[in-house]
């Protein structure tokens, strides 16, 4: 179930749309996925095998987080104006979330000031 979280970006709601579904591996798992009905195969290239959650394992993924008792929630994640929406257990690892993809474009953004100026929430 790790591998499909993986794929899809690990989304809160594995059934609804998400931003990604891609997974790309090679030998003994790329066979295993081939063969599950989980995984559809899309492209090649050289040794690597590119796969694709199905509905099928887009359904289980959310079944096994409901099983496990997943604690992520959605957090509104706002920083100079813009918000984005961050799965996350915590307030503050949301916020640690933003702020480790903001950095890599602000290279000296710290921490200390990206919480200056973030504000955090649960989302709706």
């Amino acid at each position: 179930m790790d591998r499909i979280d993986h794929a899809l970006g690990r989304p809160l709601d594995p059934t609804g749309e998400t931003y990604r579904n891609y997974y790309a591996t090679d030998g003994a798992l790329a066979d295993e996925m081939a063969a599950s009905p989980f995984w559809r195969e899309g492209r090649r290239s050289g040794r690597l095998r590119g796969f694709c959650v199905t509905d099928a394992g887009c359904q289980a993924l959310a079944e096994h987080l409901k099983l496990i008792g997943d604690q992520h929630r959605a957090f509104a994640v706002t920083f100079d104006g813009h918000t984005r929406i961050v799965a996350a257990t915590t307030h503050s690892k949301a916020k640690y979330s933003y702020f480790l993809d903001v950095s890599d474009v602000l290279t000296d953004l710290t921490f200390t000031e990206f919480c200056r100026r973030a504000s955090v929430r649960l989302a709706n």
